[in-house]
C-alpha cells in the first residue's frame, strides 16, 4: 500500500502553561500543507522502517506507532515500511508526526479494523503531540498535549512560502527555554475567528507563535532568515511550531513566485505550499 503524509502549519501557538507531569498545555491553530511525504507499506517477516536518504533513529516515530498498534490489537503481522522523505526534520512541520498518522491509517486499514477518530487521537499521542492532528489533517484548534482536537469548519485555501535554513531547531530544547522567557500569549480566538472568516488581514494582524523569540535566541541566524523575506516582498513571516520553517504570505500570487525565485537563490529548502484543503 502507497500513502501520503501530508505536513503541517502553525497558525497560531500559545504555550498555557508547564504542566506537572513535565508536558506542555498547548493552544494552536493548525492546518495541513502540500508537502507530503511517500510512504510503502507492506507485509513483512520482520518489522522494519527505512528511509531514503536518511538514517532513522531505532526508536522512531513510525517503529513506536506499529509497536502501539501491535499491542493494542494484538496484531501477528509485521510491516516493511519505506519513506522516501520530502518534509525536513526540525522544521516545526510535522514530518515524524505525519509518518505516524498515515502508517496508522495504513495499518488499520490493511487489517480491516475500524476505528474513530476521535479513539485514534487518544492511541495516537502516545507516539508525538503532533500525531492526533495529523491524523484529523485538516483546519483545526489543537490543545492539551496535542490531543484535544476541535475541527474549524473552513474550507478556505491559499498559498504561502515556506523557507527551511540549513539548520534546525530542537523541539525539546525550545520547550526547555520557554519558561524562562518572557513568555506571551497570542489571541487564538482571533485567529480562528480570521480562519472561519476567511480574513487575511486579521490573520495577519493576529498570528502568533509563542515559541518564535525563544527559537531567534537558539538560533540568532534566524533573524537573516526573516528579513531575507521580508525584503524579498512577503508582506507577513511567522515561525511553524518550535522552527525553523519560517512561513511568508501575501495575497498577490506575483508576488510569491518572486519571493520563491529570489529566496531559492539563498536557501536549499524553499517551496511554494498550498494551506488548508
Amino acid at each position: 500500500m502507497k500513502v501520503q503524509a501530508r505536513a503541517k502549519i502553525n497558525l497560531a501557538l500559545d504555550v498555557v502553561e508547564r504542566m506537572d507531569n513535565g508536558y506542555h498545555s498547548l493552544d494552536m491553530i493548525m492546518a495541513p500543507i502540500s508537502i507530503c511525504d511517500e510512504i510503502e507499506i507492506e507485509i513483512g517477516i520482520c518489522d522494519e522502517v527505512t528511509c531514503e536518504g536518511m538514517k532513522l533513529p531505532e526508536k522512531n516515530t513510525v517503529s513506536k506507532m506499529v509497536q502501539v498498534l501491535k499491542e493494542l490489537y494484538h496484531l501477528s503481522s509485521n510491516y516493511k515500511i519505506s519513506i522516501k522523505k520530502h518534509i525536513p526534520a526540525q522544521a516545526g512541520l510535522g514530518g515524524g508526526s505525519a509518518d505516524a498518522a498515515a502508517v496508522c491509517k495504513a495499518i488499520l486499514q490493511m487489517e480491516g479494523i475500524e476505528e474513530t477518530e476521535e479513539n485514534l487521537y487518544e492511541i495516537t499521542k502516545q507516539v508525538g503531540a503532533d500525531v492526533p492532528f495529523c491524523i484529523h489533517d485538516k483546519w483545526a484548534r489543537v490543545k492539551g498535549i496535542g490531543e484535544k482536537i476541535t475541527p474549524i469548519e473552513s474550507d478556505w485555501q491559499f498559498n504561502i512560502i515556506v523557507v527551511k535554513p540549513d539548520f534546525g531547531i530542537s523541539t525539546a530544547n525550545a520547550f526547555s527555554k520557554w519558561k524562562e522567557s518572557r513568555p506571551f500569549h497570542p489571541d487564538v480566538d482571533l485567529v480562528e475567528s480570521s480562519i472561519r472568516e476567511k480574513n487575511m488581514d486579521l490573520l495577519y494582524q493576529t498570528m502568533a507563535n509563542a515559541l518564535e523569540p525563544i527559537a531567534f535566541e537558539i538560533e540568532p541566524e534566524l533573524n537573516q532568515v526573516k528579513m531575507d523575506m521580508e525584503d524579498a516582498g512577503l508582506v507577513r513571516i511567522l515561525m511553524s511550531g518550535s522552527g525553523s520553517s519560517m512561513l511568508g504570505f501575501s495575497v498577490d500570487e506575483d508576488v510569491i513566485q518572486s519571493a520563491y525565485e529570489r529566496l531559492k537563490e539563498k536557501y536549499s529548502f524553499v517551496q511554494i505550499v498550498h494551506v488548508g484543503g
